[in-house]
């Protein structure tokens, strides 16, 4: 009876063992299959972020360049627009650079054309003042009596800050005929034309 009891014993110890190493080879296989699937999943992570860096890399790259074209265009247009800013100071300091005949001849046909009445009054800067020719002021109220105005334009003592051209006076109103007004006046009209013959 012990020896058949010993028996039963052994065969659950075995079968016990038998399925204990079934069991373990179960999680050996389960543990292989998890830690390849991690590694699975850890690979294909690494591609993942690899690829989103080398995106975010060449997201980078793009803007960075996108920023340092931008602000080398900012950059071109602030020289151009110096540049055309000297152009037109360069033709300021032409006019106001010709000599007396020349400058007051350029004088004369301007009050013939801005010149309403003929009873205005004329302001210059104190540098026009004392270098009027003589026989000017005659000279151009004939002109405008023969354009139909009354020709009793007068010069006025009173000088005025600015650097050429004039300022004309009528009846309180005052018309600004200054070279550095006039030229600001016209300046969008005449960028277009300096830059074609600037940046060719």
């Amino acid at each position: 009876m012990k020896e058949r009891a010993d028996r039963i014993i052994q065969r659950i110890l075995d079968d016990a063992n038998a399925r204990a190493e079934s069991i373990k080879a179960d999680a050996r296989d389960q543990a292989k299959a998890i830690e390849n699937e991690a590694r699975e999943k850890a690979s294909r992570k690494e591609e993942q972020i690899l690829e989103q860096a080398k995106k975010d890399a060449e997201e980078q790259k793009r803007r960075i360049i996108g920023v340092a074209q931008l602000e080398a265009r900012k950059d071109l247009l602030a020289a151009k627009q110096e540049m055309i800013g000297k152009a037109f100071e360069m033709a300021l300091e032409h006019l106001l650079n010709q000599d007396g005949r020349a400058y007051f001849s350029m004088i004369h046909d301007m009050l013939l054309e801005y010149v309403e009445t003929g009873t205005e009054k004329v302001m210059f800067s104190t540098g026009d003042l004392a270098r009027i020719p003589d026989n000017f002021w005659q000279e151009v109220n004939e002109a405008l009596l023969k354009q139909g105005k009354k020709g009793e334009l007068k010069l006025s003592d009173e000088p005025r800050d600015i650097r050429g051209g004039f300022i004309l006076q009528t009846d309180g109103v005052e018309i600004n005929c200054s070279f550095e007004s006039l030229l600001e006046m016209k300046r969008d009209e005449l960028e277009p034309e300096v830059a074609a013959v600037l940046f060719q």
